[in-house]
């Protein structure tokens, strides 16, 4: 083809992605940005309800993300200033870890899919019937992945699909 298309764009180079694999997207007006924020931020609290109520969590900023590509050349710099720069110690000494989050639109960072398993299971079935991978209203339940440091999560990738991002603006 010798004729742009101009249907993607670049990301500027002034904006401070982390990462080259990352798409920049962005919508039309404020009102569609709100939506998404709002639609985001409840889907993250009923994931978060799940899998570990308790938890103090923050967003990591969605240009400060990467992928599995990013982690041989990324410098140790990247993880104490967005993981651990807001340490704080217990009254007991020990180390409070705030976990971080934020949305990724690649599957391959979020390989961890949420199962309802019915309370009448009783372990004896390989496979059981009874379980499922989606939630009470019949959706799929929300796909997230992590970085651990020993064992313990210290931040979650948290899977939303290009689509469903374009329904909530509809």
């Amino acid at each position: 083809m010798s004729f742009e298309l101009n249907i993607i764009g670049t990301c500027s180079e002034n904006t401070d992605f982390k990462s080259v694999y990352i798409p920049f997207i962005s919508f039309a007006n404020k009102e569609q940005k709100i939506a998404i924020e709002d639609y985001i931020s409840q889907q993250v609290d009923d994931l978060f309800k799940k899998i570990c109520p308790s938890v103090n969590k923050t967003q990591l900023c969605y240009s400060q993300i990467i992928t599995e590509k990013d982690f041989k050349k990324i410098e140790i710099s990247y993880f104490y200033k967005n993981f651990f720069d807001d340490l704080e110690r217990d009254s007991n000494g020990k180390l409070n870890l705030k976990i971080k989050w934020s949305i990724s639109f690649d599957e391959k960072c979020t390989p961890i899919k949420l199962a309802y398993l019915s309370p009448d299971y009783r372990g004896h079935e390989l496979k059981p019937k009874s379980l499922s991978y989606n939630d009470a209203k019949g959706r799929l339940h929300r796909k997230y992945g992590t970085i651990e440091i020993n064992g313990f999560p210290i931040f979650y990738y948290i899977y939303f699909t290009l689509q469903e991002i374009l329904d909530v603006i509809k």
